[in-house]
């Protein structure tokens, strides 16, 4: 957990108050939000737009850990994203967004076969920023509509893996080995579960 922590301890977090949680029910299997999440930034450019436009697209890496994985990229400085951002995801199904004075964490809960619950803490850095109730107001629309945007990626590949027409596919290199090991893990613990 160190390579997590350190980075975490560096941004600052233990000055953070909390702001508000929402909750998200979406019509898609957990696996699904947790994949659509961890593609390595792959998606962004085309169905985040507005975030797309803070980030450095170009330095997104990934690294992976026991456990967890950490995906970052630099930004451009505003003040919402600040000079970069860090996506830190823990197996299961717990991720941690932290960027400029904003860290929201992201509970993923399965409900159903073809649903899930995400639930979304907000916490804010109230020394570095002047006008906070604003921000943080701007800041949770801002998550909003990217998370509305998950949505309807993530329902819509639950309506595809449906298709009498779907087959897997590779793993693209570079890109999803975010994915890669949380499906090791899965089938780890899966196998595990059938062997007991």
């Amino acid at each position: 957990w160190a390579p997590l922590t350190q980075r975490l301890d560096a941004s600052g977090w233990n000055r953070l108050v909390f702001g508000e949680r929402r909750i998200y029910d979406l019509d898609c299997n957990w696996k699904v939000y947790c994949d659509n999440y961890l593609d390595g930034g792959y998606h962004v450019p085309s169905l985040h737009p507005g975030l797309a436009k803070g980030l450095d697209l170009d330095s997104y890496r990934t690294e992976l850990f026991d456990g967890f994985s950490i995906q970052s990229c630099g930004g451009d400085d505003d003040i919402r994203i600040g000079s970069g951002a860090l996506y830190a995801w823990i197996y299961p199904n717990l991720m941690l967004n932290r960027y400029g004075p904003v860290l929201d964490t992201n509970l993923v809960v399965p409900t159903g076969p073809e649903s899930c619950r995400v639930i979304f803490d907000f916490y804010f850095d109230p020394t570095c920023i002047q006008d906070s109730k604003t921000f943080i107001r701007e800041s949770i629309a801002t998550s909003d509509q990217v998370q509305q945007e998950d949505t309807e990626v993530c329902e819509s590949v639950q309506i595809g893996l449906g298709s009498s027409h779907y087959d897997r596919g590779r793993y693209a290199p570079g890109l999803e080995s975010g994915i890669h090991q949380f499906h090791l893990l899965l089938s780890q613990d899966l196998v595990h579960g059938l062997e007991e």
